[in-house]
């Protein structure tokens, strides 16, 4: 089995399953439909969990649908016995040495991807059923029933420390501007423009928080010069002409970010009327978008971790071994739970700015800001305790 993805005409690119004759699997196919509000990767992710569970019923020759339309059901060892140790081990094909099973996390999303699956199942089938048919009730009793026994096997993930710092440092940040700032003696990039073009994309990721779909989903026109300049994070209709793969994408929310510091407009400004229009020429097509590559065409995902890539390679002493975008949008999180909490804002209202800033649609992504800014605190106040008592 495998998955792939779909171009559509309206610009969608959705992924379905194939089976191992290269033919759609219907009904999970029809489960993503539903989901594709979802992003692409997210769906991916399913169908990909979803091959598990079509795997074992192959292998156990049972025919799930055929299962719950007969009323035959499931036994509790098949699904206790079968089905979860399948979801339990190691299904990566290419690696010589295989886990004897997988991280509690992972067990769980695959786990939450075949409850899903199972109750949509369920949910056909007893929509299509009549009222008065006396197999009804029994039908939704095998459903209840089932899903106890999947959602008793969900595992509890062992305590983390929520409030690990996963961001930069102080002088970490400072490290990194100053190695990419193109009117710095240090220099890395091939030219002028190309070094331009790296300072903006890590400005504009750690200054705003903008996750890397987000910034290369930044056209021209969303750069916003005068009385109050500003980034426009804008959510569009699928851009036909975009060849990447996979395609960037603004999952969230939009918003308008302020650009309020002079420096990072005026190097805004220079690129946009200078270095990206040298970028650009390198191509045989124009294009609106604001992040161009080495050859003039919009900058990939992957040219993205790339870059990453290669910072942590030149400078492995001053930068961590985990710099990414990610860890771009974190150092923006926490620097700005700090700055709320500076300004006296309760708990409830930084969660709701951070979410603002952040373009999250749910507050529950802010608690592990809340609580790393909680726990620095915490230590601060043992420390100075410490101090009084023992001198």
């Amino acid at each position: 089995m495998k998955v792939v993805v779909v171009d559509h005409p309206s610009g969608d690119q959705l992924p379905i399953l194939l089976d191992d004759e290269g033919l759609p699997i219907t009904l999970a196919n029809e489960f993503v439909l539903t989901r594709r509000a979802y992003g692409r990767n997210t769906l991916v992710r399913n169908l990909r969990e979803l091959s598990f569970l079509y795997d074992w019923s192959n292998r156990e020759r049972i025919d799930v649908w055929e299962r719950i339309t007969s009323g035959k059901g499931f036994s509790e060892a098949e699904l206790r016995g079968g089905l979860l140790e399948c979801l339990r081990r190691d299904q990566s094909k290419g690696s010589k040495v295989k886990k004897l099973s997988i991280t509690p996390n992972t067990f769980n999303q695959r786990l939450t991807t075949v409850c899903q699956f199972f109750s949509f199942f369920y949910d056909i089938y007893l929509g299509s059923m009549p009222l008065d048919d006396m197999r009804y009730e029994r039908i939704r009793d095998q459903k209840s029933r089932y899903m106890t026994w999947l959602n008793g096997a969900f595992i509890n993930a062992p305590p983390s420390n929520r409030g690990k710092a996963k961001g930069l440092t102080q002088e970490q940040t400072k490290f990194l501007v100053r190695c990419l700032n193109p009117e710095s003696g240090t220099v890395f990039g091939r030219d002028q423009a190309v070094r331009f073009r790296n300072y903006i994309s890590v400005m504009i990721m750690l200054n705003y928080g903008l996750r890397p779909g987000e910034l290369l989903s930044l056209k021209v026109e969303d750069i916003e010069f005068g009385a109050i300049s500003a980034i426009r994070v804008t959510r569009r209709a699928p851009d036909l002409l975009d060849k990447r793969r996979p395609r960037p994408q603004i999952k969230r929310n939009g918003r308008v970010l302020p650009i309020d510091n002079s420096k990072l407009a005026k190097h805004l400004d220079e690129y946009i009327l200078k270095w990206r229009d040298q970028l650009e020429l390198k191509s045989f097509e124009e294009s609106d978008y604001l992040i161009l590559s080495d050859e003039g065409q919009p900058l990939s995902q992957a040219s993205l971790v790339q870059l990453f890539q290669l910072l942590r390679k030149r400078f492995p002493v001053e930068l961590p071994a985990g710099l990414s975008a990610k860890s771009l949008r974190h150092t923006f999180s926490s620097n700005m739970e700090r700055e709320l909490r500076a300004i006296g804002m309760d708990e409830g209202r930084r969660e709701e700015a951070l979410a603002e800033l952040r373009g999250d649609s749910s507050l529950k992504a802010q608690a592990v800001y809340i609580a790393q800014e909680i726990e620095e605190q915490a230590n601060l106040a043992l420390h100075n305790y410490h101090r009084k008592v023992l001198g």
